[in-house]
């Protein structure tokens, strides 16, 4: 037999053991046979010839080689190094101890480097920068798109390998790479954990004590791209989202009652419901008694609140702001999936608002409502307005829809887009994700 073009070190470990179980045999037996087959002498040897030579580029980053690095990419050589390599130069720069890897990792940021491409066991730069340090190495990827809550392949974070490893700076790399906000102020942390505890008299004495606190956000550490929880509000904490405590307190609404009868403002009412409405893990009955007690307080949901919510299959807030009095429009019935009033609504709305109501349908996995809106002329090669790195296909394949995929391909959608936050294709997240149909279902696309 001979090696694949790219042989994967992983393919052939998947190999002898599905000929050690076929054949009835021992790993190691079947280990010998198979490097026998491929004309090595033995497992280790075949190993070895697996795993793809360094491009120069690496090489020169993992030795922390300033000079070469700056002369290669000047050369034109790829910042992410060679295809088939399986640490980038970026990777290899933050995974090692040369004294100029900063200034090499810099470089190679500012050459354009993907900082967030899953490397050695699916680890990325951050994953390394957190394990060795320094914190201002850290600090680069997280100004620079790295993401700390992006697993590795067994779902290790950045702060985890911060936590196992023994980097320079630890303290500080374990801070920046902490979930949830980044607060400094320890009134606020008080009071937050207050909202959290359920402790409602505590709470009270920390807001009375100090009005502002209602009213002044926590500021955060500059540490790149803001998220849509970044220097938060108090009263944002009661939604739980993101999710800092497995469940809110059972007495979270009259926490929030508290905190509103001493003050919120229109925007952080309106925000607040926003989180509450687009949060998943909240247990059902909680989330819909503090949508209304939001909406009793004068909470109001705009065009993106509802997109938000309807973007993370959360309908029945939307169900209930209708019933109490949101207009309808084609954004909630395509969510919904209410193809007769749809059908109605697609006649005059325009090219944004139908490609946001073929979103909503898809992503909620209404096929019929999608169908309307495509044969209304809504174009499927649009970027979302939630979920904003990716298409309506990208979703399809992540929701295993096959149905939808079909619809959207037979009107035109494009199978090689990729999303703007990963750099997959449709298929590519299939594969990601372990969604069987819609991977055979693609690669069936395929010239």
């Amino acid at each position: 037999m001979r090696l694949p073009r790219n042989p994967s070190p992983g393919h052939l470990r998947k190999q002898a053991k599905r000929l050690a179980k076929s054949e009835g045999i021992r790993l190691t037996a079947a280990q010998r046979r198979l490097a026998r087959d491929y004309g090595f002498g033995s497992w280790a040897a075949l190993i070895r010839a697996a795993v793809p030579a360094r491009s120069p580029l690496s090489d020169a980053s993992a030795r922390g080689d300033l000079a070469t690095v700056e002369a290669l990419l000047a050369a034109g050589a790829p910042v992410d190094g060679d295809p088939a390599e399986r640490d980038t130069p970026l990777y290899l720069a933050c995974d090692g101890a040369a004294p100029d890897r900063l200034a090499v990792a810099k470089r190679l940021v500012e050459a354009g480097a993907f900082v967030r491409r899953g490397c050695t066991g699916g680890a990325t730069p951050l994953h390394a920068a957190a394990r060795r340090g320094p914190a201002a190495l850290v600090e680069l990827l997280l100004r620079n798109g790295a993401l700390a809550w992006q697993p590795d392949g067994k779902g290790r974070r950045a702060h985890d390998y911060a936590e196992t490893g023994d980097p320079t700076d630890r303290d500080r790399i374990l801070y920046l790479t902490a979930e949830g906000p980044h607060i400094e102020d320890p009134e606020f942390r008080a009071a937050v954990a207050a909202i959290q505890a359920g402790d409602a008299a505590g709470l009270a004495r920390l807001i009375d004590a100090r009005p502002r606190l209602l009213t002044k956000p926590a500021i955060e550490p500059d540490l790149g791209p803001r998220g849509y929880f970044s220097d938060p509000m108090l009263f944002w904490f009661v939604a739980n989202n993101p999710t800092l405590i497995p469940a809110p307190p059972p007495n979270i609404v009259e926490i929030a009652r508290l905190m509103i009868a001493r003050g919120v403002a229109q925007k952080d009412l309106d925000y607040t419901l926003e989180l509450v409405m687009t949060d998943g893990q909240m247990p059902r009955p909680v989330q819909m008694a503090l949508v209304e007690t939001l909406a009793e307080a004068g909470a109001a949901a705009g065009r993106a609140a509802v997109i938000a919510t309807l973007g993370h299959r959360q309908t029945a807030p939307i169900a209930w702001l209708l019933a109490h009095g949101l207009a309808l429009t084609a954004l909630e019935a395509a969510g919904l999936g209410r193809t007769a009033e749809l059908a109605r609504l697609l006649e005059g709305a325009s090219p944004d608002e139908k490609r946001d109501a073929l979103a909503m349908a898809v992503i909620n996995g209404e096929a019929d409502a999608a169908r309307l809106c495509l044969a209304a002329g809504a174009d499927p090669n649009r970027f979302m307005p939630v979920h904003k790195h990716s298409t309506p296909l990208h979703q399809a394949a992540i929701n295993d829809d096959v149905e939808t995929l079909r619809l959207l391909v037979a009107h035109g959608a494009r199978g090689d887009v990729r999303d703007t936050l990963w750099r997959g294709t449709p298929l590519g997240w299939a594969v990601h994700e372990g969604k069987k149909a819609a991977e055979t279902y693609l690669r069936g696309l395929e010239p």
